[in-house]
């Protein structure tokens, strides 16, 4: 009996905290009943933000360009067949498996036109940049 009474007695007390917490108002609490102040912001400065502290001090940066690095396009970039809509992405040669990458589209050329597509020792045939036979 006094089991039951103790189960009954803690579902009871956890269905009201449940409640409690389920029926929060969404209302703002309010501090007091007075807005806050702010005080008239000195000559030169940004007013300031109620809430925040105050704003550190800042230097004028003076504005100097940002160098331009360029990007040297190889030689041979310029020389390359353009790749075809199935070309892989690549920035490098070794992204490209045997042939080379138009940095210039950012692909690696496939299918190939010449030789001059093709990583040496390899050559273009029928659109696959393919090792070299023995003899050629």
């Amino acid at each position: 009996m006094q089991l039951k009474k103790l189960a009954a007695v803690s579902m009871g007390v956890g269905l009201v905290s449940l409640l409690a917490l389920a029926c929060k108002s969404d209302e703002p609490a309010q501090t007091s009943g007075y807005p806050q102040q702010t005080q008239p912001a000195a000559v030169g400065q940004a007013p300031q933000q109620p809430g925040y502290g105050q704003p550190a001090a800042t230097t004028p940066v003076a504005t100097t360009p940002a160098p331009v690095a360029t990007v040297p396009v190889p030689v041979a970039a310029a020389t390359l067949s353009p790749p075809g809509p199935l070309a892989l992405p690549c920035t490098s040669d070794a992204q490209c498996a045997t042939a080379r990458c138009n940095t210039q589209f950012g692909k690696c050329v496939f299918p190939c036109q010449n030789n001059n597509d093709c990583i040496a020792p390899n050559r273009c045939m029928a659109g696959a940049c393919l090792p070299a036979m023995p003899g050629q």
